[in-house]
């Protein structure tokens, strides 16, 4: 439905689509996107996040894979919700091999809600060698996505019992 909504032309240069108020996340859920910038809101102290700014900590630039529109087009911002997500893409973004460009930051967004309905931590991150996305981008354009293999990731954080990140182990599960 994304993909259709922005092959619809309603995304201009001077517009960026918002997951949670332009359109629902359902429709990211389990897409892999690369990240292009990250605004943090809230500040970490240690092992403590701050105050969220109107229930958001900060905000994600991805890049969605799709080649059927413009650059400009697939980046989407992802407001973040949730503490251990802010932690954990935050502590992966200060990674100098993101910052040179020897790697890039891949993740990948699954609908998680507690009893009550609030959400959980939904983010999955991963710190991929630089080029990875765009050899996965060249995969999807040429229908070959089942052919693809994603290398190991160098820094692997998935907040669920649910291994998202294909071929991968969770070095956060026994």
């Amino acid at each position: 439905m994304l993909h259709q909504f922005l092959n619809e032309g309603r995304v201009t240069k001077s517009t960026q689509l918002m997951a949670g108020s332009d359109f629902p996340w359902k429709y990211v859920e389990r897409l892999f996107m690369c990240v292009h910038s990250f605004s943090p809101l809230s500040e970490i102290n240690f092992d403590k996040v701050g105050d969220s700014v109107l229930g958001t900590f900060g905000f994600i630039n991805a890049e969605l894979p799709n080649p059927d529109v413009q650059i400009h087009e697939r980046i989407i911002s992802l407001p973040i919700k949730h503490k251990s997500d802010y932690k954990s893409i935050s502590g992966a973004h200060i990674d100098l091999s993101l910052k040179n460009g020897t790697n890039e930051l891949v993740i990948i967004y699954e609908n998680r809600r507690n009893i009550l309905g609030r959400p959980k931590a939904c983010f999955h991150v991963a710190i991929y060698p630089a080029g990875t996305w765009n050899r996965f981008f060249e995969a999807v354009s040429n229908y070959k996505v089942q052919e693809f293999v994603w290398p190991q990731p160098f820094v692997l954080y998935q907040p669920s019992a649910t291994n998202i990140f294909p071929k991968t182990r969770n070095i956060f599960r026994k």
